[in-house]
């Protein structure tokens, strides 16, 4: 994810690097840093708001807010400035609208989300302690360059960040600027700087560039016609507009001569536009403007009040003297802590009462790997009231502690009894870690992860809920551990130092967890939670620690012939071209496509244009290089995702892979899969197919083993004909007829049995888009019709199907009045983007409502699936095992024996899901599959297909 500060990865961490001011004979020669507030604003908000919106939770927008506050903390640590000034713009008219009316004019208005924004920022100044300088009549640039100039007169260093390139003008020996540019990019100027960008010419020729190409941004017209290149040229020989005019006669070409005899006046009054005011009245206040005089607790604050949690731990603690800091602990709130340290027997005794007679704790495991596969335990931690924890080591390199063997027997009995509720933060790690250790976890009451995915919390992490619910600012692991190659495990740690951080770890666990649980049950979200996700974890933990296994043989070969397809079509590829060049290279690909080739021009980066995989399927048939290349792209990344990287995978011991299943992956309630994704290998493609067979079933004792597989048929479109109520989509499921050409038949207007290939296509291409928002261009994309064309198969769709237009309406309806829209269990998904100005994340957010409902409330089907299923094989003390859920799928390793019983069973508890809440009025339809791999699966005579 590109940070949202604008920087690429450490690139703010090179500014201090690409500082060049003059030596100083004095090393604590001030330092002054003056920030443009509207320019830095807007473009923190206009990169991030094209993207993703920030809003507060009482639903206040903060995006230009949040990505100023993240660049002005990154700007302050890398700069260190000693002194510090923010100037904005004044409100109303300049000295420059009294001269000409037009400047400025036809700007766009400020988005209404942004307006408040200003303001905000301010408050933030104001809690830094760094005064903010607005004059009235004029701009921020006419503050910024008086300010610049008084500086320099006293020998101070000034660093100016914008993103307005105005500034430029003010560059010196004392002064530069840090100008930034999209999302991504920043650079320093300083002379140099501005002349390598500018042809050799320096910050005194800024004036005179800008007055002849103008400025479109501030409606300055300069000289039509003539741009920057042109200027630059003119001014290398002539120097200003002076000696330009004094040598007309020698200007060449005569079309560069004209405009500038036929604009003397306009070009000169531009100069005059461009020309920053240095003299404005004020005085530079070197006291006022000392940073690093803030209490740290005032910005916490302010922070807190805007929801930005994640930023917090990055704000520098300041140079005010101890008795003027407040410094934020763990038990600020005014509730003491009572940490225990239980390194003996007796101690341990102690605890193990507090936690048989509480009825309820919270725990955590500190281990020394995030892979539970490999991960030993270092200690766990427990709490049984707020303030109130122990702590037990177990697996540190030094220290007293008891033996991990004895800690696990006494252990067990207390975490394997149902009556005693326990609370924990993503629990699906600590179960997994303490079923390494032969302990199965019962009575599970609260994960407070899961808890706060589903009250729709945007940062689910231990520390940012502790902070955003609890105002309490936790310990980062990386102040214990540290970060890139000096980081160490928690193992090797002393005793001493993991003590609070544990302890505090299950204290705040446990104080969300009484929070969380009464706002469930509040919004009546208590069901859902306790009766699906909490139970799901242990299903979830056990499919993980089981695994499945993986024949390296096959990849092997696939890796010999995959190796050679993709030489050949690289091969095919240089040959296309007529010479060689790296394929991989966006670079060169788009110099070869666009400028060697002559292919149709596709979007503009910052390299050329773009070659990503829309870009090359919009392109597809213009050359046959083109088909050449996605073959080349799809059999690379095959290649590489999986042919190569799955075999390292391979656990030592059980010789299997073991994804990991995150139930908090996903806004729409889908269970996402990582390390490896398994849910991502193609099903469609040859090459997808051949990955998957390389996933085999076991054999035990000679006795082979079968995967089943048991698919819910289309499930999303029998949400949506429930939801709809639409007859046709209902009647069709009814009748169970085959979906997409009963869609067709009716679109159409021909005989079921009539329906051809190219009719079901285009029929299934319309059913799933209404799902995701498909518009007439993305039809057009997926089809050989135009958006015209796509727009009329919309309509007839709708025609045809007029329940699911009022769906659809009335959907969207309700998420802009209530703000979220929820599933048929009542999992919500809060959209502030459907009521955003800005029409690019609106459209988004309403697709996101359009979508959330149907796909939810198939994500829960399948949870209450897994729970249903489970529970009958545990009650027929079968031995087949449920091994991995892709999407609407789940799989399961069985041995021949069951077959029969396992295929049976799954057709009797599949289709019920939702009997125990509210059934759909279409049947849901299960297709059982059999085989030795993944890859390979057969539909058995079981099967409802």
């Amino acid at each position: 994810m590109v940070p949202l500060d604008g920087c690429r990865g450490d690139c703010m961490g090179e500014i201090q690097q690409q500082l060049m001011f003059p030596t100083k004979e004095n090393p604590t020669n001030p330092l002054l840093m003056i920030m443009d507030g509207h320019a830095l604003i807007h473009r923190a908000f206009r990169a991030i708001f094209s993207r993703q919106a920030f809003t507060t939770s009482s639903g206040e927008d903060t995006t230009g807010v949040y990505g100023f506050s993240n660049t002005f903390i990154r700007a302050i640590q890398q700069i260190e400035p000693t002194h510090c000034i923010m100037a904005f713009d004044s409100p109303g008219p300049t000295f420059r609208h009294t001269r000409f009316e037009q400047y400025k004019a036809g700007r766009p208005a400020t988005p209404k989300e942004m307006v408040h924004q200003f303001d905000r920022v301010k408050e933030l100044m104001m809690a830094f302690r760094v005064p903010v300088i607005e004059i009235p009549g004029f701009e921020a640039d006419d503050i910024i360059g008086t300010l610049t100039t008084q500086a320099e007169e006293q020998c101070i260093n000034t660093i100016v960040l914008t993103g307005d390139t105005d500034t430029l003008q003010l560059v010196s020996p004392h002064v530069q600027v840090l100008l930034f540019s999209g999302i991504q990019n920043q650079k320093v100027y300083d002379i140099e700087g501005v002349k390598e960008r500018f042809g050799g010419l320096g910050p005194e020729y800024q004036i005179e560039i800008k007055a002849i190409k103008g400025d479109t941004s501030d409606n300055v017209p300069g000289l039509p016609g003539v741009g920057e290149k042109t200027a630059i040229k003119v001014l290398r020989e002539y120097h200003n507009l002076e000696g330009i005019y004094d040598n007309l006669e020698k200007i060449t070409p005569e079309r560069i001569k004209l405009a500038f005899e036929a604009n003397r006046d306009q070009v000169f009054e531009s100069r005059w536009l461009v020309t920053i005011d240095r003299n404005t009245p004020l005085d530079l206040d070197m006291e006022s403007s000392r940073f690093w005089t803030y209490r740290r607790e005032d910005v916490v604050d302010f922070m807190r009040e805007l929801e930005f949690g994640n930023i917090i731990p990055r704000v520098p603690v300041s140079n005010l003297p101890p008795s003027e800091m407040m410094v934020t602990k763990s038990s600020s709130d005014g509730i003491p802590t009572n940490y225990h340290l239980v390194d003996d027997k007796k101690s341990f005794e102690k605890m193990g009462s507090a936690l048989w007679e509480s009825k309820s704790f919270s725990f955590d495991t500190e281990t020394n790997s995030l892979d539970p596969m490999n991960a030993i335990l270092v200690g766990l931690s427990f709490s049984t009231g707020e303030g109130l924890a122990w702590y037990v080591p177990v697996g540190h390199a030094d220290g007293k502690q008891l033996p991990t063997e004895y800690v696990m027997d006494q252990l067990r009995p207390l975490f394997q009894n149902t009556d005693i509720l326990k609370s924990g933060h993503n629990l699906n790690f600590d179960l997994s870690v303490l079923m390494n250790y032969g302990i199965k976890v019962e009575g599970l009451h609260c994960d407070t992860m899961l808890s706060a995915h589903l009250l729709g919390k945007k940062g689910i992490g231990l520390k940012n809920l502790a902070f955003d619910v609890l105002r309490q600012e936790m310990t980062p692991i990386s102040e214990l551990i540290g970060t890139g190659k000096g980081k160490t495990t928690m193992d090797c740690l002393p005793i001493e130092r993991v003590l609070d951080y544990a302890c505090a770890d299950a204290d705040f666990t446990g104080r969300l967890a009484k929070i969380f649980v009464d706002e469930l049950k509040n919004r009546e979200l208590w069901g859902i939670f306790s009766m699906v996700e909490m139970p799901l974890i242990s299903i979830l933990v056990s499919m993980q620690l089981s695994g499945i296994t993986l024949d390296k043989d096959i990849l092997q070969t696939m890796d010999k012939d995959l190796t050679e397809k993709i030489g050949n079509l690289e091969t095919e590829i240089y040959l296309g071209v007529g010479h060689t060049f790296k394929i991989n290279s966006p670079q060169q690909l788009s110099t070869v496509l666009f400028q060697e080739l002559g292919l149709p021009k596709t979007k503009r980066t910052k390299t050329g244009y773009s070659t990503d995989a829309n870009s090359l399927e919009f392109l597809r048939g213009h050359h046959p290089i083109i088909e050449s290349i996605l073959g080349y792209r799809q059999l690379a990344k095959l290649k590489s995702t999986y042919v190569d990287a799955l075999p390292g995978l391979v656990h030592e011991s059980t010789g299997r892979i073991h994804t990991r299943y995150n139930q908090a992956g996903s806004a729409t309630g889908r269970i996402s899969s990582n390390d490896p994704n398994l849910q991502n290998i193609p099903v469609r493609t040859e090459i997808g197919r051949e990955v998957r067979k390389a996933f085999v079933s076991r054999g035990i004792g000679g006795q082979p083993w079968y995967f089943v597989s048991a698919d819910y048929s289309q499930i999303e479109l029998r949400v949506l004909a429930h939801l709809s109520k639409d007859t046709g989509l209902v009647e069709a499921f009814q009748k169970q007829e085959d979906i997409h050409s009963s869609t067709a038949s009716m679109m159409f207007d021909i005989p079921l049995e009539e329906v051809g290939y190219d009719e079901r296509r285009i029929a299934k291409i319309l059913n799933f888009g209404v799902i995701y928002g498909l518009s007439a261009f993305g039809i057009s994309q997926q089809t050989e019709f135009g958006p015209d064309e796509g727009r009329k198969f919309i309509d007839t769709y709708f025609s045809k199907y007029p329940r699911i237009q009022e769906y659809i309406d009335s959907t969207k309806d309700s998420a802009r009045n209530l703000g979220y829209v929820e599933t048929m269990l009542g999992r919500r998904r809060y959209i502030p983007e459907v009521n955003g100005s800005n029409a690019i994340i609106r459209n988004a957010g309403e697709r996101m409502a359009i979508n959330m409902p149907i796909q939810g409330t198939a994500a829960d089907i399948v949870k209450l699936a897994m729970l249903r299923v489970q529970r009958a094989i545990e009650k027929q003390e079968l031995r087949s095992k449920m091994l991995l859920q892709v999407h609407d799928e789940l799989i399961f390793e069985v041995p021949k024996d069951e077959l029969e019983a396992m295929s049976r069973l799954l057709l009797e508890e599949m289709p019920r899901a939702l009997d125990t809440h509210n059934p759909l009025i279409v049947p849901l339809e299960v297709d059982i599959k059999t085989g030795l791999n993944w890859g390979d699966m057969r539909l058995n005579i079981f099967s409802n297909g």
